[in-house]
């Protein structure tokens, strides 16, 4: 099993995860409750199982894209992002 790293690590992770999803609407007080709600039931959540959930939870809001002016364009790809602040982004390969 690995060794955890300080808690600090896990905290400024979940903050991270918080902040984008903000980025999508979502507030800090609704991104604790989703978060909450993920880890429910089960064994007490360590700070890396928190960490983890909010991570889950930031790309349930927001996906693949990079802030809320993605739109999907179709592509052979998986999936494509085309952002007029940041570009155009290909999630998958072109087979």
């Amino acid at each position: 099993m690995a060794k955890a790293l300080p808690i600090e690590h896990y905290r400024t992770q979940y903050r991270s995860h918080m902040e984008i999803a903000g980025r999508f609407g979502v507030v800090p007080k609704e991104f604790n409750a989703r978060v909450t709600k993920r880890l429910a039931g089960g064994y007490p959540p360590t700070p890396q199982m928190w960490s983890s959930a909010a991570w889950l939870e930031m790309k349930a809001v927001a996906g693949d894209r990079c802030c809320p002016k993605a739109e999907v364009v179709g592509c052979y790809c998986r999936v494509r992002y085309t952002c007029p602040d940041h570009g155009s982004r290909c999630i998958g390969n072109h087979d």
